[in-house]
């Protein structure tokens, strides 16, 4: 679940920003180290060096910051490349931080020589050193499972599954997206977190990606990689209630017809109502539309065993598509608020399925799973 990695000029410039700090910390533990080996006269080798990791570190932040994230769908697309590998998150800042400030601890100590300042920069080179590396065990040990999730969805509205870790990670929701939790508590254990997610369009979920990660013991650098779980059960994610903009492709499905069905004039009265395009003539009431000034006609009630047949046809552009089940979304469900009897034939992985629709849930359920023919 992500949305592309912004590219606007603020993200540019804050790439431009952790790349110059990159080598800025390398310039100065290179002009230290060669200070301290070769003496005051190689301090120019270490100008060098600082530049030279200065585009180093350019180069691997645009990389990093570069990649594009995969659009957000409701089932985990195949071209999702997931970063099983621990990997460390937003490290150019808490390593520049450390560098740096190791730099000057040493400069301090190499002025002043005194034996504490050095015994104290020992315990603080030690400390930064743990809290670097140390989350790689953590978030290389832990262990995930998605334990419970509902049956149904709708896109665009949040859903929640419960999510189990052996130890305290921080959960990340990747796809769909979502927002960050932190399975807290004690080290041994396990423990359950609720998760929110939106998934943003409709389609059948068997499995989310989540990333998983620790800063333990100091909170200095996160370090995660990203996993999937399986969910329980599959979880049919409906598309949005649209606009019907106009009337739905309606046919005799057992004729074999394709001709659009108007109101007949069978049935008890039910009402009068302004007209509407395929309103028959002598539907038509005069008195009403004399005293209203616009054309009423009359409403008849739908004989109950007359079902409407609505055939889906979703075209290949997923926009269009998603455009097209929220359409059929909100003409179906309004057919149903007024407990008319609709059959529904909807293109499926396994083939076509022509069947009435139980109600809104099970008419979400077909369209989640209704592909483009």
């Amino acid at each position: 679940m992500r949305d592309p990695a912004p590219t606007g000029p603020a993200s540019t410039g804050w790439r431009g920003i952790q790349a110059g700090l990159v080598g800025i910390a390398a310039g100065l533990l290179g002009v230290t180290a060669t200070r301290a080996l070769f003496g005051p006269e190689a301090a120019p080798v270490g100008v060098v060096f600082g530049a030279a990791a200065l585009a180093l570190g350019t180069v691997g932040s645009w990389r990093l910051h570069g990649r594009r994230r995969p659009a957000d769908s409701a089932a985990v697309p195949r071209s999702l490349r997931l970063r099983r590998r621990v990997h460390p998150v937003a490290w150019i800042g808490p390593v520049a931080g450390s560098i740096i400030t190791m730099a000057a601890w040493a400069g301090v100590a190499h002025s002043s020589g005194s034996g504490w300042v050095q015994a104290v920069g020992a315990v603080l080179g030690a400390f930064l050193l743990v809290g670097l590396v140390a989350p790689v065990w953590p978030a290389h040990r832990v262990r995930v499972r998605c334990t419970t999730a509902p049956l149904d969805a709708r896109a665009g509205e949040p859903l929640r599954f419960t999510v189990e870790a052996d130890r305290p990670v921080r959960v990340r929701p990747v796809f769909p997206a979502g927002r960050d939790i932190q399975a807290g508590g004690g080290q041994r254990g396990s423990r359950s977190v609720p998760v929110e997610v939106t998934p943003h369009r409709r389609g059948v979920l068997d499995a989310v990606v989540v990333e998983v990660g620790s800063s333990a013991p100091f909170g200095l650098l996160w370090w995660a990689r990203q996993v999937e779980l399986p969910l329980p059960h599959l979880v049919h994610v409906a598309p949005r209630t649209g606009e019907l903009t106009g009337s739905l492709a309606t046919a005799d499905h057992a004729l074999g017809e394709a001709t659009p069905r108007v109101p007949t004039g069978v049935g008890e009265p039910r009402g009068i109502r302004p007209y509407s395009a395929g309103d028959p003539r002598r539907a038509v009431h005069w008195p009403a539309t004399s005293h209203a000034g616009l054309l009423m006609v009359r409403e008849s009630e739908r004989p109950t065993d007359d079902p409407v047949f609505v055939e889906v046809v979703l075209p290949r552009d997923p926009a269009a598509a998603e455009a097209e089940a929220e359409r059929i979304m909100a003409g179906v469900s309004d057919c149903l608020a007024r407990h008319q009897a609709v059959v529904l034939a909807t293109g499926e992985p396994d083939g076509r399925v022509v069947r009435p629709v139980a109600g809104t849930v099970d008419l979400g359920r077909r369209l989640a799973r209704a592909v483009p023919s």
